[in-house]
């Protein structure tokens, strides 16, 4: 028997409310998240069904929407899909967009909604790791202006400037910030 069938059955089972009976309670995959489940809900009372299968998707469902993991915002996620394209000059709407599964405009449309726009994200994302290459490491401006897809120093600096009202040769971080 293959597992697509074995899963199949143990499904079919689960929606007669025949789990009390079954053989294969201590392998079940749906009886080990239903024991995680009950702990991770201690407060709530277990509720009894005629249907274990609605109930244990109902609970599962709920303890993944209240997990931590869930909880970042669509904006967090684009800001992690531009890091790793900075370097290679592909850090394009497009091109994350693509990487997120989406349309450019479904991409737009959503940030929108939480009120930001790619073009922020993407002078944010690199203003943080320009301040944190430059002041805190001391790496070498044109290593930095490529780590962050800009075209060379002079677009870099001239970034940079906008961005903290002085050049990156002059930049200095307080000791205390360097540490935190």
């Amino acid at each position: 028997m293959r597992i697509r069938d074995l899963i199949a059955r143990c499904i079919q089972r689960m929606r007669e409310g025949a789990c009390a009976t079954c053989d294969n309670q201590a392998y079940c995959p749906a009886g080990r998240w239903q024991s995680a489940l009950s702990l991770v809900e201690e407060n709530a009372p277990r509720r009894t069904q005629a249907n274990p299968f609605g109930d244990f998707l109902e609970r599962l469902t709920g303890w993944i929407a209240q997990s931590p993991a869930t909880d970042d915002c669509f904006a967090q996620r684009v800001e992690n899909a531009i890091v790793p394209l900075l370097a290679s000059g592909d850090a394009t709407a497009e091109q994350v967009a693509r990487q997120l599964g989406l349309s450019r405009q479904t991409l737009f449309r959503r940030l929108r909604n939480e009120g930001t726009s790619f073009q922020q994200l993407l002078d944010a994302k690199r203003r943080q790791l320009a301040i944190r290459y430059i002041g805190m490491e001391g790496q070498p401006i044109k290593v930095v202006a490529w780590k962050l897809g800009f075209s060379g120093p002079a677009a870099f600096t001239r970034a940079f400037k906008r961005w903290t009202g002085t050049s990156p040769g002059r930049f200095t971080i307080e000791p205390r910030a360097r540490l935190s």
